[in-house]
């Protein structure tokens, strides 16, 4: 939804914005992403953008599964109320209210999400182990370098197809 509403804004932006300011502005966020993404790895540290907080895992003890469920989701999924490993989210975020993006790119920042939770669901299927999802995570927590290169490595492939697409 917060996608959805930066789009809304951008589809106004497009009137005021000429295209080549647009392109211009749109590669100057990509490569601040780049250089963000790239100093994060460098330093072997969270994105230098994002705020140092989460929610707390004690809600799920206080308030059960289905609610701390909804309170990380929202968490996850609001952009900037929580740690990210990446600055792309911000990067896409610009990049709609600048209205560079169409609206549904949230759809693709949710598959994010989505799709390793999927894969460490469809993983467990194959381990004899109730826990094998949490093994996936636990080994991606061990080695953040894993998902901080597919994370630059998107970006890249952003920026380049991005430049591409509008030439």
């Amino acid at each position: 939804m917060l996608f959805a509403g930066a789009g809304a804004i951008g589809i106004t932006a497009r009137e005021f914005i000429t295209g080549n300011a647009r392109l211009v502005a749109s590669l100057v966020i990509l490569l601040a992403a780049f250089a963000c993404d790239a100093y994060s790895m460098w330093r072997k540290t969270w994105c230098p953008l994002t705020l140092r907080r989460q929610t707390p895992k004690n809600v799920l003890y206080q308030y059960g599964a289905g609610r701390a469920a909804i309170a990380w989701g929202l968490d996850a999924g609001l952009v900037f109320t929580t740690y990210r490993m990446s600055s792309i989210c911000w990067a896409l975020l610009a990049l709609e209210f600048l209205g560079a993006a169409p609206w549904w790119i949230g759809l693709g920042y949710g598959a994010g999400f989505v799709i390793p939770l999927l894969f460490g669901c469809s993983v467990s299927l194959f381990w004899n182990s109730e826990n094998a999802t949490t093994v996936v995570a636990q080994t991606l927590a061990r080695r953040p370098a894993i998902a901080r290169i597919i994370c630059v490595a998107g970006l890249t492939a952003a920026v380049i197809s991005y430049r591409a697409w509008l030439a």
